[in-house]
């Protein structure tokens, strides 16, 4: 016969369970105000990470914290839970910890044991608990408890603010030391060393700041890591490492995904930061969006489904778009490249696909050279022929038949294929007739020009 303490844990639990939507819808509406209320007003504010307590942590909590002792009624025990549902706000700089903290003092009504927020009467916030707490491994940390009334109930949660480097810290601790139970036979000595990691991670803080404050400049010239060199460099690897990470949770083994991850790069960096005036605001958002990525699920087995319809009309743009939606579930190689396009997107729909043609698009043919080409003709012939030849081109790269159009080395060499042959057409024929007329034979002759490049390697 079993303890009567754990017949109490497992009636706990099965009533935890049992409140689970409950908690949930908490949880998002949770997440949703706390954006609300800093996302709009402090730039400092990366990100927001929520979670509830997992059946075994609180099991593990109502275990070590003697909940048992205390309470003999499930509902009671969790009212007294403080940490239900756990929010982590996630600030840049360890500067912004205390300026968050002190923000909420600007928020919540501090009148009474729980300040209420002036904005959203259903949040409250225990703002007379000392600040920052002392945890048990020695360190501090801003950590306020709380609670949301919701369908009539009180759900409690803790808010945590955190900069980027005492988050990284914390997921060091918790994996290195918590889940380690052979650490206490060396504990004096491990303590030491972790205390001089966290010292040095107080000190990489500090030169981040530095870094971003330089990246903030107005002057373009200080701008430190968002030219175009370095913030590709960046972004590809860290999307090739993502995709390695998830293939390989997803089927088994890793995939080479490199110069797809180049491609993606330079995509995000002309459709997203070539006409920005906040290019440091964006790169921070790719930081916390590459970083969320590698919490997600990403499963490279699952079809992707789309959103719309490419346009009917014959063009550049609906011949590539028709492509790529033909074969982003049955080749493989062009699935893992458009799922993850679309996971770094943020929308799996024909707008993102129809974007990604248009980059192609400007990168191949350079629009303001193009645009002068064949002036000899008239503007209604010029736009025709040159109508003509991008869908030439747009075929001959559906012809290939591989991923490795789109692989930035081969771009640039089909977009010199492109442009010697437009100007060998325009020096060949002077007369528009003479022109209309052998448009079979050059589209041939294009054709044959990019299938030769593909295979002759």
């Amino acid at each position: 016969m079993k303890l009567e303490l754990f017949n109490f844990i497992d009636d706990t639990i099965e009533y935890y369970e049992s409140q689970m939507p409950l908690y949930k819808k908490a949880e998002n509406e949770l997440y949703a105000v706390f954006n609300e209320l800093f996302n709009q007003q402090n730039d400092s504010v990366v990100s927001f990470r929520t979670r509830i307590k997992k059946s075994s942590s609180l099991k593990e909590k109502l275990l070590r914290n003697e909940f048992y002792l205390e309470y003999n009624d499930p509902k009671v025990a969790l009212d007294h839970l403080s940490d239900l549902i756990g929010i982590v706000m996630q600030c840049r700089f360890i500067r912004n910890e205390v300026e968050l903290y002190k923000y909420l003092f600007y928020l919540f009504d501090t009148e009474g044991e729980y300040a209420q927020c002036k904005s959203n009467d259903k949040l409250f916030i225990n703002l007379k608990m000392p600040q920052p707490q002392i945890q048990r491994n020695g360190f501090t940390i801003y950590r306020l408890d709380g609670y949301y009334l919701i369908d009539n109930q009180k759900v409690n949660y803790e808010l945590q603010i955190k900069s980027l480097v005492h988050t990284f810290w914390g997921e060091i601790e918790h994996e290195v030391v918590y889940k380690n139970p052979d650490f206490l036979l060396y504990d004096k000595f491990n303590r030491n060393m972790l205390g001089a990691i966290r010292d040095n991670l107080d000190v990489v803080d500090r030169q981040l700041e530095i870094m971003y404050n330089e990246i903030s400049s107005e002057s373009q010239n200080a701008q430190i890591g968002m030219d175009e060199k370095g913030f590709k460099s960046y972004v590809s690897r860290s999307i090739n490492e993502l995709v390695n990470r998830k293939s390989k949770a997803s089927l088994g083994f890793a995939m080479d995904f490199k110069k797809s991850s180049s491609t993606i790069s330079q995509y995000i960096y002309v459709h997203d930061f070539v006409n920005s005036d906040a290019t440091s605001d964006l790169m921070i958002d790719y930081l916390s969006l590459l970083r969320d990525l590698s919490d997600e699920d990403i499963d490279f087995k699952e079809k992707i489904i789309l959103e719309g319809n490419i346009k009917e009309e014959e063009s550049f743009f609906s011949i590539l778009g028709n492509y790529f939606q033909s074969v982003l579930n049955d080749d493989y190689q062009w699935h893992v490249f458009f799922a993850t396009l679309f996971a770094v997107q943020r929308n799996i729909n024909i707008n993102t696909l129809e974007n990604f043609v248009h980059f192609l698009k400007k990168i191949l043919i350079q629009p303001t050279w193009y645009n002068n080409t064949f002036v000899k003709f008239s503007q209604e012939q010029q736009k025709e022929i040159r109508n003509k030849f991008e869908i030439f081109l747009a075929k001959s790269l559906v012809d290939v038949n591989t991923v490795k159009m789109i692989f930035e080395e081969n771009l640039y060499h089909v977009m010199n294929i492109f442009r010697d042959f437009i100007i060998e057409v325009e020096e060949t024929y002077k007369n528009y007739d003479e022109l209309n007329v052998n448009l079979d034979n050059l589209e041939k002759n294009l054709n044959r020009r990019i299938y030769v490049h593909f295979n002759n390697k």
